[in-house]
């Protein structure tokens, strides 16, 4: 009988490299697999654990995800992006205690980074491209990164370094529009589509844009376009909230 010879990092690489692909369901196997082989190394168990939560969020499966991540915090408790994401899936819980989570990210983030240091403090919010109302907001506030224009020059050097990170797409398209920038964010979020073309919430933010311009028809085709995906809750109501505007409309 022929047994895998596979290490942790075998099914580590493999399950990253599934993620990228989109391959959720398959990388989260090979992860859970890494799990299982790896038996000293608790950085990698931890970040293991992390990925683990990301996938199960995206899958919608936030009950794991929220296993997941506390595991991940459970092993090493200085990360401050794990609080960041167990923070995330706490409010998609409705769970008041993700202020918790939130607070400890900020005081870890405090105790290295430097109200100048704006390209780390991007990365730790590309973590969480969902809530950039509650993630990008709250890290903005205390490291006083309040000018847009700035954030958007540091996110275009990101963008060239990290091609395919379709979060910092996703973030950049967030301050275009909070900027009232609406053409340059459907043009930003469109490259994001390009790189997930099954991602029904890119969909529902370029149908808003078309929405916010007026432009009724592209609008409808986007918003329906992104009920053919599995969405969240949220998105599902945003969706047809659009749909009921736009038809009051046209």
């Amino acid at each position: 009988m022929l047994f895998s010879k596979k290490t942790y990092k075998d099914y580590e690489n493999e399950a990253k490299s599934a993620f990228i692909k989109l391959e959720y369901k398959k990388s989260q196997k090979l992860y859970s697999k890494a799990i299982i082989k790896n038996s000293d190394d608790t950085d990698s168990l931890a970040r293991d654990y992390f990925c683990l939560s990301l996938l199960n969020k995206n899958l919608n499966n936030l009950r794991n995800a929220i296993n997941n991540i506390k595991k991940a915090i459970e092993i090493k408790n200085d990360d401050y992006n794990f609080y960041l994401e167990c923070a995330e899936i706490k409010k998609l819980l409705n769970d008041e205690s993700a202020e918790n989570d939130l607070n400890k990210a900020y005081h870890l983030l405090k105790n290295y980074l430097s109200d100048d240091d704006y390209v780390e403090v991007l990365k730790v919010m590309s973590f969480s491209p969902y809530s950039r109302e509650f993630t990008n907001d709250y890290v903005a506030m205390y490291l006083k990164i309040n000018n847009d224009v700035k954030l958007i020059e540091y996110i275009n050097k990101l963008i060239k370094m990290y091609k395919k990170d379709i979060s910092l797409l996703d973030l950049k398209t967030d301050i275009l529009t909070r900027m009232n920038c609406l053409n340059e964010a459907i043009e930003t979020i469109n490259k994001a589509i390009e790189l997930a073309p099954e991602c029904g919430h890119y969909y529902l933010m370029r149908g808003g844009l078309y929405s916010n311009l007026n432009y009724l028809k592209e609008a409808r085709i986007d918003i329906e376009k992104a009920l053919t995906f599995k969405l969240s809750e949220s998105d599902k109501k945003d969706c047809n909230n659009y749909l009921i505007n736009i038809k009051g409309n046209i």
